[in-house]
């Protein structure tokens, strides 16, 4: 989906202006569901051979560690490898088997076609002698096999991410001889009818509103916590259409589309605002991602930043913009990110704090390091043992081999933690701000 500056037309009628108040909602609730069928549409288009591209109930996966050349997806990890697949389960269970471990750190990400990250297989839950999992849809049909766990999906349609720790180049050998020990095995290869009839190069906004349509026909919203979901039917009625009909979007009048237009201007503007820091807080987080429980804006913001985002008990993202004193960070300064003594982020796996441009994406720099974390080599820690990091971007002349490179303008930091623990969760760990060196007078 293209973002934006979203502007729109001054609406001449009640009834353009009463369709775009009826809509505006179905904007702000439907951008999850469109941004995960238009990956799915994307992923198994056929194409190079490579990370997020195979037919639907494959997998298809990474073989080197993301860098600034990467541009596949934003904000990628530089120390995992990747997996993928799209899943069809209407009609038959998928099985999806995890390999036998020798304390690895993996995790299995499954979404809903709503992009609810409704479980993870890992190293919390999964055995170190290896599982398999039968996946079942709302309509999926048939016999649990002997020696499988059986999951409930809430869609048909699932959105398999996997994760593999990379410790350094030198493990990253063991860490792709490890990858094909995930297997997925889907009778049903057929692509959703949603994707099929994908609708692109029209209007965006019409485009929009009847792939959300046909999307959300499908795929109805599911339950959460024992509440129905967001339910667009009642809304898509007193438009004047009809759910099971999107040809009856293109017969509306004039006046109607006005209104859709118009709230899809305002549903996405209202959305890109939110997906920029509310604060000028050093960092910046939630406890919510992937768990949304009717957070409908959070929901959406979260698919157009950061689609696929783990749920919080099996990752953090903490995001920095700005320093210490409410400054946008900027490589035109040197900055130094200071973990005291016996602080560094509380997690039971691992933790990294990555940099990235303006664009979302990795920096070309000239050590290629693109981020630092607790298992990095060569770090050195002071005397009483906090750990300094300079970002900046010329080379430091003091804790040259922490270094985090910047590009010469605007940047962002990303600090993940993998398995954060209670004190965090909590609240009770604060997060060092990042701190401009003052160069003296």
């Amino acid at each position: 989906m293209t973002t934006g500056t979203f502007a729109r037309a001054a609406l001449d009628s009640p009834q353009a202006a009463l369709a775009a108040a009826l809509a505006t909602p179905l904007v702000i609730a439907g951008i999850p569901l469109i941004e995960s069928i238009r990956t799915c549409r994307i992923q198994t288009a056929g194409g190079a051979p490579g990370y997020g591209r195979a037919p639907i109930g494959q997998i298809s996966a990474s073989d080197h560690l993301w860098t600034d050349r990467d541009r596949d997806i934003v904000t990628p990890a530089n120390d995992l490898l990747y997996f993928c697949a799209w899943i069809n389960l209407a009609g038959a269970p998928a099985i999806l088997s995890a390999p036998a471990t020798t304390g690895r750190y993996f995790v299995m990400e499954l979404l809903d076609a709503w992009t609810e990250n409704f479980i993870n297989l890992g190293t919390k839950n999964v055995p170190a002698a290896g599982a398999r999992f039968a996946l079942f849809g709302p309509s999926t049909s048939g016999p649990l096999a002997v020696g499988t766990t059986r999951v409930d999906c809430p869609t048909d349609l699932v959105w398999l991410i996997g994760r593999v720790l990379v410790t350094g180049e030198d493990d990253l050998a063991a860490a792709r001889a490890f990858m094909p020990g995930f297997r997925l095995a889907s009778p049903v290869a057929t692509l959703p009818a949603c994707v099929r009839a994908w609708q692109e190069g029209g209007d965006p906004a019409l485009d929009f509103f009847a792939n959300l349509m046909r999307a959300a026909h499908e795929y109805p919203a599911p339950a959460i916590d024992g509440q129905p979901g967001f339910d667009a039917h009642a809304l898509w009625r007193a438009l004047g259409f009809d759910p099971a009909d999107p040809d009856s979007l293109a017969r509306a009048n004039s006046r109607i589309h006005a209104g859709l237009k118009a709230a899809y201007a305002d549903g996405m503007a209202v959305v890109e605002a939110h997906t920029k820091s509310q604060g000028r807080k050093p960092w910046g987080y939630t406890t919510r991602l992937g768990k949304w429980r009717g957070n409908l804006l959070l929901r959406a913001t979260t698919a157009l930043k950061g689609l696929g985002a783990l749920a919080a008990e099996e990752t953090i993202y903490a995001m920095a913009d700005f320093d210490r004193d409410g400054e946008g960070l900027d490589g035109a300064f040197d900055y130094v990110l200071r973990f005291a003594p016996a602080a560094l982020p509380p997690t039971d796996a691992f933790w990294s704090v990555s940099l990235y441009g303006e664009d979302r994406y990795f920096v070309a720099n000239p050590i290629g390091r693109f981020a630092l974390g607790d298992r990095s080599a060569g770090l050195t820690f002071d005397a009483d043992g906090s750990l300094t990091i300079p970002i900046q971007h010329a080379r430091p002349t003091r804790h040259a081999g922490n270094w985090l490179p910047a590009p010469a303008g605007r940047f962002y930091l990303i600090l993940r933690l993998y398995h954060p623990r209670e004190e965090f969760l909590s609240g009770r760990y604060t997060i060092p701000p990042v701190a401009r060196v003052k160069v003296a007078a």
